[in-house]
């Protein structure tokens, strides 16, 4: 499953207000993997940097994994629930995992989800 268009992702992100807010000082490189593809975001200064796809496994910050139909439930327009929310739903109930570091997840949580608000919307438009 591809999860986002790398190009449309970074500059979706990068001209999403809230986002932009939310990830002010923030530099960190996530790993979004699937059983079959891995997306890596990287972020400098609370702008992503670089967008591509990778390889599973490969370091980052904060690494997410989910199988392919986890991840098509939580980026469908109007998810269902316990697929609206990363830690409050999908790790709790569906298989997802979340790696790396977790203080840095939480102090930028709220960017993570525009992120995956950004993703959404990308899905919707494909």
């Amino acid at each position: 499953m591809v999860l986002a268009d790398p190009a449309r992702l970074q500059a979706g992100a990068n001209a999403d207000p809230e986002f932009r807010l939310a990830a002010r000082y923030w530099n960190a490189t996530l790993s979004l993997e699937s059983s079959t593809r891995a997306l890596r975001v990287e972020i400098a200064e609370g702008r992503v940097a670089n967008c591509r796809e990778g390889e599973a496994g490969e370091p980052a910050t904060i690494t997410v994994t989910a199988p392919d139909d986890g991840w098509a439930q939580f980026l469908a327009p109007v998810p269902r629930p316990f697929y609206q929310d990363l830690l409050g739903g999908c790790v709790q109930h569906h298989g997802f995992t979340v790696a790396g570091d977790i203080l840095t997840l939480g102090a930028y949580y709220q960017a993570t989800q525009r992120l995956f608000a950004v993703m959404r919307a990308l899905a919707t438009q494909s």
